[in-house]
């Protein structure tokens, strides 16, 4: 059921991606995300082997499962993280660009797209498998959706205020 999940999940973005798909990729956004993330979790530890091998293998302990579920948890954080840091990135690529309105779009390409990798990477994969995985050895429920619910809140109020304050002082008013 996993496989008919992802692929429900992919379609749906497809559907609504429609034929922008090629606008849909940065590869700066996409480092700062996936890369940014997955140096984040070696850099705290984390068990890339363990995560995939405790989704895809049922010969696993439950220790390894209780562990990749916890790096699946932190990988969720990581990414919001990163993709909030992209944010700032972008956001000072623009402050950089005021000048010239037309050099505005490549920092809110990455301001914009860094976010939505980020919220899919921590919404649409990370915590999936998280769940599935703590779900596998019973595990209590934590309450870091919360909180990553809030960042998330936290990242679109600022992209509000970024994208909306910037273009406000970048047009030339008549």
């Amino acid at each position: 059921m996993r496989i008919v999940g992802l692929f429900l999940f992919l379609l749906a973005l497809m559907v609504g991606i429609g034929s922008n798909l090629a606008i849909m990729f940065d590869p700066a956004s996409f480092i700062i995300v996936f890369f940014g993330t997955l140096g984040m979790l070696w850099f705290g530890g984390g068990s890339l082997v363990g995560m995939f091998k405790s989704v895809f293998s049922s010969a696993v302990s439950e220790a390894e499962i209780r562990a990749a579920a916890t790096d699946w948890q932190k990988a969720r954080f990581y990414s919001l993280t990163t993709g909030l840091l992209g944010t700032f990135i972008g956001w000072i690529i623009m402050l950089k660009n005021m000048d010239d309105p037309a050099a505005i779009g490549p920092g809110m390409a990455i301001c914009l797209l860094t976010s939505m990798y980020a919220l899919v990477s921590s919404f649409g994969i990370c915590l999936p498998l998280q769940v599935g995985l703590a779900k596998r050895v019973q595990m209590e429920q934590d309450n870091s959706i919360v909180i990553s619910a809030v960042m998330a809140a936290l990242i679109l109020v600022l992209h509000a205020f970024v994208i909306y304050g910037s273009l406000m002082f970048a047009v030339p008013s008549k």
